[in-house]
């Protein structure tokens, strides 16, 4: 009985996952929508005539104009698709 006993607890040590156990990451998150997928939500906000689009600090960086040809300087999340940030003037 002892021995078995020692042998399931012996067997469960190595299957145990320490509870402080930090989770393991490596690199950057990839990205989640395509150069596309950002132009499109440039489109969709009113973005008609797009000049440049980067990836750089994490997020999508899109300038262009609008319909009454004001600038538009945009920062789109790439995981979620948001505008993190939208500037126009002119």
């Amino acid at each position: 009985m002892r021995t078995t006993l020692a042998a399931a607890a012996l067997l469960m040590s190595f299957f145990a996952v320490p509870a402080s156990a930090p989770a393991q990451t490596v690199g950057v998150a990839p990205v989640r929508i395509t150069v596309d997928e950002a132009r499109d939500v440039a489109g969709m906000n009113g973005v008609v005539d797009v000049r440049k689009i980067e990836f750089y600090d994490g997020a999508w960086h899109v300038e262009g104009r609008d319909v009454v040809g004001k600038h538009v300087e945009m920062t789109i999340d790439p995981r979620s698709g948001t505008i993190a940030h939208l500037e126009r003037y002119d």
